[in-house]
């Protein structure tokens, strides 16, 4: 193999330019979000809390594509805030996040937020958000 080709050829490669897009989309996210005590990646933990209700854990990694290990991680942490609270399920063994009074208000003062850093990365992408977005969610449901 021919290490010098390649190692001049990073930016061919789809997962380092996903990790490096990442980054810098979470630090417009986080900059914008900052004011109001929240990160982007506990948004995105809440926004799939709200938006699977009664579901366990293992369902909403699943959705997520997210280590089971490390949403429980991100939901201790947010449980700790007061904005999770953590139901036993049917199965004792099952969690069953929730969003609290608290969690419910932070989420919702933090969507016209997000909505400004939305726009903000929307307005580099030249209108093609939705077909990006449809691209990301195609590819991460076919790998994961």
């Amino acid at each position: 193999m021919d290490v010098d080709h390649y190692a001049s050829r990073g930016l061919d490669c789809v997962c380092g330019n996903l990790r490096m897009a990442s980054r810098a989309v979470t630090s417009v996210y986080d900059s914008h979000l900052r004011p109001i005590g929240i990160q982007a990646s506990q948004l995105a933990v809440l926004w799939a809390v709200a938006g699977m209700p009664d579901s366990t854990v293992k369902d909403i990694a699943r959705r997520i594509a997210m280590d089971e290990t490390a949403l429980l991680r991100n939901l201790r942490v947010l449980e700790a805030r007061g904005w999770v609270a953590m139901d036993v399920g049917e199965d004792r063994r099952q969690r069953l996040p929730t969003l609290t009074d608290d969690g419910r208000d932070i989420f919702g003062r933090a969507l016209p937020v997000w909505q400004r850093a939305q726009a903000q990365v929307a307005a580099v992408l030249d209108g093609t958000l939705k077909q990006m977005n449809s691209q990301l969610i195609k590819l991460t449901r076919a790998v994961s």
